[in-house]
């Protein structure tokens, strides 16, 4: 049986009660940490969050069933900075961020015929780990775990697609950029990537609209400085995520602790 955007809205009305019990202390975090630009929309962005956390889940459970009853489930937008990008035959780095479902992205990817290679990040218990990737694996994403770095290179010097979310805190592996007006550690990692294999970034977003209806996003891509220092060359990707959050701040993980230890980055 399918499952049309009325019953996944259902659903996520059944399970927000639990949601919000199971994770009490991470949405009173989140509030805690939502920059004071939110403010004024603190509930209903804190609200939002909570049900996209939700969505996000059963998009992922449910997503050959939402595709066989809704094809149309997944609208793109800026498609050719993306065709622009493969063209240059220098591989493709897919910059996104803990937003909307960002899964859905490199589902996406494979199915408009661009294989995939995700970097992921371990989960704290290893079974979930391997639960969520044996979604990825199911529908064609290639899975690289974290600290593949020379793996990474090989597959873009061969003009493959690699994606990365860094938008984590980076503790004192990363270098400092500015947060929404705070100071945060951030990976340097799609920077040396980009540099040392020549490969461009492409960020892409994907937001959920009222409908239900997902829309995947491509923006241009970043251009580095040629004599900017790593940490501007992070600021200008941290930049990209500030303005993607801006417009839908319901869909980031405002729970996750993004500024603590942000001193341990390199500030130079």
């Amino acid at each position: 049986m399918g499952q049309s955007p009325l019953a996944l809205k259902r659903l996520r009305r059944f399970f927000s009660p639990i949601f919000s019990k199971i994770f009490r202390h991470e949405l009173k975090r989140a509030r805690e940490l939502l920059p004071e630009e939110f403010s004024p929309r603190k509930d209903e962005v804190i609200k939002g969050m909570a049900e996209n956390q939700i969505s996000n889940l059963l998009e992922i459970f449910l997503y050959e069933k939402i595709m066989r009853v809704q094809p149309s489930f997944v609208e793109i937008l800026g498609i050719e900075h993306l065709k622009n990008a493969v063209s240059m035959n220098r591989g493709v780095i897919i910059l996104s961020a803990h937003f909307g479902n960002w899964e859905l992205i490199a589902y996406t990817l494979v199915k408009l015929g661009f294989p995939i290679y995700a970097i992921v990040r371990p989960q704290a218990v290893n079974r979930m780990t391997e639960f969520m990737n044996s979604f990825r694996e199911r529908r064609g994403v290639k899975v690289l775990m974290a600290e593949n770095l020379k793996l990474s290179l090989k597959i873009l010097r061969g003009g493959g697609l690699v994606g990365i979310v860094s938008d984590l805190n980076a503790r004192e592996w990363g270098y400092q950029a500015s947060f929404f007006g705070r100071k945060a550690s951030f990976y340097p990692t799609p920077v040396i990537l980009s540099e040392r294999s020549r490969a461009p970034v492409i960020p892409a977003f994907i937001e959920r609209q009222r409908s239900g209806v997902q829309i995947v996003r491509f923006e241009p891509p970043i251009l580095w400085k040629s004599d900017g220092t790593m940490v501007e060359k992070i600021q200008q990707y941290v930049s990209r995520y500030e303005n993607a959050i801006r417009k839908r701040p319901d869909h980031w993980v405002w729970f996750h602790e993004r500024y603590v230890h942000a001193e341990l980055g390199r500030s130079e």
